[in-house]
């Protein structure tokens, strides 16, 4: 049971496009106005890295990169910023078809497996338990396993492809202060718990209790939490007909019929706007928006504007906890095997305990270490409040979503269907056959290509 905490106190301070697009004008697109870190020293094996990172999760990464460069007496990095993971998706597929791929590249599993199948992607169970420069088995270990698990390919031969890098969960937000207002002193743990509340809200501030942002992570996680599956890698076959994903779509349509949801822009941060402002009790958002969320919600003198915390989104009745795991992966492209050693020795050091700390506290990405919780960086931002390691104690019920070739564009039909349904244009059961037809399509498009 998550009890609501205590009322204020001070703070211490994708993409699915063909290949039909013109290839040129991709290969070009967007390079001169990116963003891209500073000269590395001369002398040194220079390797790039194409990311999308933004902010103040650029300003991290690029201080763990200078920190690399200066430690490092061999190699340096050089960092391209695509502006978004859809451009850097795109771009990829164009450089693939001619053009030089940079050394390291963030990628979701589902972009890598399309990676893959050109056979550019650089597999790393060598590296990572070979006996001079590899990691050790308590090294190994202390890697959190589903990290390890999303990065290992099916398709593919359970092979290791890419390695944790920008990893993140589901979570719900919820404004404790506006349910304590309602009569509700526990976060809720199911989905039925969850509509009773939104009711309870909206008849105490007449108003939806839910913005509700149309992410096809969320809705993943609610089939998954409500006991279904999203596809077979095997068969190359999605669920995405089945009854839990019609549940799924039931509730949705549920929450924006009775008004209880707010439903926003598709794409926006409306939902947060509405968080940060108090208009709504409820979102579910990546774990990193905790970093957002603590610059919206300080007052001047530095205090919450109202009392807030973070859960594990609820589940079906009965059901264990669990949510969606997602994020960015690091993965390195076949190059010479000098670049591709340099290449590793950067991601052992990004993964290492005192750097993925210090780029969780930062970033508000998840630690890729356990060990992680044990650096001073970490135990100094854990003390802060119990919403500051909730998503670390979240993380063995992170489940990661498919790593097929063909996700990315199955997302896109999700979100046709939560659009559907959320505008009354189709029933669940008749947007979950359309959509599950439609996924299987997509997924089967890969299947001749695949790499067993």
């Amino acid at each position: 049971m998550v009890r609501l905490p205590a009322s204020p106190r001070p703070l211490r301070a994708l993409f699915g496009a063909s290949l039909t697009l013109t290839l040129a004008a991709l290969a070009g697109c967007s390079g001169d106005s990116q963003s891209r870190s500073a000269d590395p020293p001369s002398g040194k094996t220079v390797l790039t890295m194409w990311h999308a990172q933004k902010q103040q999760n650029e300003d991290a990464l690029k201080a763990i990169v200078e920190r690399f460069n200066a430690a490092s007496p061999t190699y340096a990095v050089k960092l391209h910023n695509l502006g978004s993971y859809t451009t850097l998706f795109q771009k990829a597929r164009a450089t693939i078809q001619g053009g030089k791929l940079p050394d390291l590249c963030v990628a979701y599993e589902s972009m890598v497996a399309e990676f893959m199948e050109a056979k550019v992607v650089l597999p790393l169970d060598d590296y990572l338990g070979h006996p001079d420069y590899g990691l050790s088995k308590p090294e190994q270990d202390d890697i959190f396993p589903t990290f390890l698990q999303a990065n290992r390919y099916e398709e593919f031969g359970h092979q290791l492809l890419s390695f944790p890098f920008t990893k993140s969960l589901l979570m719900l937000y919820a404004n404790t202060d506006l349910l304590r207002s309602a009569g509700i002193e526990k976060l809720p743990e199911t989905w039925a718990e969850f509509v009773e509340q939104c009711r309870q809200v909206k008849a105490k501030t007449g108003r939806p209790a839910f913005a509700y942002s149309r992410d096809p992570s969320s809705f993943d996680s609610m089939v998954l939490s409500l006991g279904g599956k999203l596809a077979t890698i095997a068969d190359r076959r999605s669920h995405l007909d089945g009854p839990e994903a019609v549940q799924a779509l039931s509730l949705l349509d549920t929450l924006v019929r009775e008004g209880l949801a707010t439903v926003i822009a598709m794409g926006s941060d409306d939902d947060r706007t509405r968080f940060s402002g108090g208009e709504v009790a409820f979102i579910l958002r990546s774990s990193t928006s905790r970093s957002y969320m603590d610059e919206d919600l300080v007052t001047p003198d530095g205090r919450d504007k109202f009392a807030w915390a973070m859960a594990c989104p609820p589940v079906g009745e009965g059901r264990p906890k669990l949510t969606v795991l997602y994020g960015g992966n690091i993965l390195i492209f076949k190059s010479s095997p000098e670049r591709q050693r340099g290449a590793w020795e950067f991601i052992k050091f990004f993964i290492s305990p005192e750097i993925t700390a210090d780029w969780s506290v930062k970033t508000g990405y998840l630690p890729v270490r356990r060990s992680a919780a044990d650096t001073a960086t970490l135990r100094a931002y854990f003390a802060r409040g119990p919403r500051y390691r909730a998503a670390f104690d979240t993380i063995p019920f992170g489940v990661a979503e498919p790593n097929v070739a063909g996700w990315q564009a199955v997302r896109e039909l999700i979100k046709d269907a939560l659009t559907r349904v959320v505008t009354g244009r189709s029933s669940p059961a008749e947007a979950a056959a359309a959509l599950g037809k439609a996924a299987d399509a997509e997924l089967q498009r890969f299947a001749p290509r695949a790499s067993k």
